[in-house]
């Protein structure tokens, strides 16, 4: 039989950045064929019924690591069970090392095992090897690049010459430079003062790093691109002085996005005395008042996106503080926190939710309209939320080699069911059944559109 459809998604709640409506969705082939209600059961070859479901786009995940203990198979294994279906990659050119092979690698590494489809930033660790190389990075479909302002010690630190010559390199090309804001060489100073010695503790791991710095890093990056015209993207945003910059800028014409993470939105700096060096993020966990500023920028639209910032590294904690490593497993709780955290406790609608996880990271990064929504035409990314399901967050549930969690205890409601990618079965009653080999590269930043706030 020649079936009008290959899948037939009818009986949910769609969800898109631009409203909620009960609809049915049919995909032929790779991409969404239609969107309408009481679509014909009989001309699907497949028919799943999702009633009581919402139905979202695929996420989009932009900062992800698959440097550290996870892997790039991992990071999009570990993504699918959270409901995520695209992901951004951070390929990092470390000290000594050039930039344009490490992506080439990780671009070979997601072809080949990935299950999702993925794309890839650049990540300068030292900079004046690293800047020239962008050209040829470009050409790849590499176009945007992280720069740290912080880990002076380390030598990841970029100086301001780096900074505004590669802002301006990418400005003439068409691509977007990110960068992790906070002040290097006073929080090394501040590393030293707090947390060396025989009183080193976590209890002073936020005066070690002020929102004051990452204020003074926010602004200094967003001048130094207005000089050339460079679009800016402030990664993992923690603190309500550097929104007070961005949202002053942003009136002002720049050209400047924002994202924040979970791990600001639902915990406050207590967890660091609590959890010591597991807690140890960059830029830090901070105040409740600082979380609250976080949920009013999305709200108002200050900050565009919420990503994972995935870092799973192996800790002590009974270790030495300053020895630990920055970062935490993040990807596969994205959607369940957002939406338990924001959603269930009214701070933001379930609109603005898909706009933060899917369409603007879609838009932003070039990806629009290809993924980020449900209409005719578009990837068939989709994924099948339950937002009745109970689930308790457990170490042992959690699929990342690190072995631990932030939010081991904590119980949402609301859960990933189903997902597919492209209309192929990605997460199936809760399991990844997506295979290695299948998915596709995506060149970033090509035609940008404007974010939905």
């Amino acid at each position: 039989m020649n079936w009008q459809y290959d899948l037939l998604l009818t009986g949910g709640t769609v969800v898109t950045g631009s409203g909620i409506r009960r609809a049915d969705v049919a995909v032929r082939g790779e991409v969404i064929a239609e969107v309408a209600s009481h679509l014909p059961r009989e001309q699907a070859a497949h028919v799943v019924d999702i009633n009581g479901k919402y139905l979202l786009p695929g996420i989009i995940d932009v900062h992800v690591h698959p440097v550290y203990m996870d892997s790039v198979e991992d990071c999009s294994v570990l993504a699918a069970y959270g409901g995520t279906t695209t992901v951004l990659h951070f390929a990092y050119g470390r000290t000594g090392e050039s930039l344009l092979q490490k992506v080439e690698e990780m671009l070979a590494d997601g072809l080949a095992n990935s299950r999702l489809d993925f794309g890839l930033h650049g990540g300068m660790f030292e900079a004046p090897r690293q800047v020239p190389e962008i050209p040829q990075v470009m050409a790849l479909g590499v176009r945007t690049f992280k720069f740290f302002l912080t880990y002076l010690k380390q030598g990841w630190y970029t100086d301001d010459y780096q900074l505004i010559k590669a802002m301006d390199m990418l400005a003439e090309r068409g691509g977007m430079a990110m960068v992790h804001a906070e002040n290097g060489g006073a929080i090394d100073y501040l590393e030293d003062k707090y947390l060396k010695g025989p009183n080193a503790s976590a209890r002073y791991f936020n005066a070690s790093r002020p929102a004051a710095l990452e204020e003074e890093a926010t602004f200094r990056a967003i001048r130094l691109a207005e000089v050339v015209n460079c679009p800016l993207y402030i990664a993992h945003v923690t603190a309500a002085r550097s929104l007070e910059v961005i949202r002053r800028e942003q009136a002002a014409g720049v050209r400047v996005y924002a994202e924040t993470c979970p791990q600001y939105l639902t915990h406050t700096q207590d967890i660091i005395q609590e959890r010591g060096a597991l807690a140890k993020i960059g830029p830090p966990i901070r105040t409740a008042a600082d979380r609250d500023a976080l949920w009013l920028g999305l709200r108002d639209g200050t900050l565009q996106c919420i990503s994972s910032d995935h870092a799973p590294k192996p800790k002590d904690p009974q270790g030495d503080f300053i020895d630990q490593g920055f970062g935490s497993p993040q990807i596969e709780t994205l959607l369940p926190l957002v939406h338990d955290g924001g959603v269930n406790q009214g701070r933001i609608g379930l609109v603005r939710m898909v706009q933060v996880l899917c369409e603007n990271p879609a838009r932003i990064f070039g990806l629009y309209p290809r993924k980020g929504t449900i209409a005719t035409g578009s990837d068939a990314d989709l994924v099948v939320f339950d937002p009745q399901r109970e689930f308790t967050i457990r170490a042992e549930n959690q699929h990342s080699k690190v072995g631990y969690t932030l939010y081991d205890g904590r119980t949402v409601l609301g859960w990933p069911e189903a997902s597919y990618q492209r209309g192929q079965p990605v997460l199936v009653h809760g399991q990844v059944v997506a295979e290695p080999g299948k998915a596709r590269f995506q060149p970033t930043f090509q035609t940008p559109a404007p974010p939905l706030g």
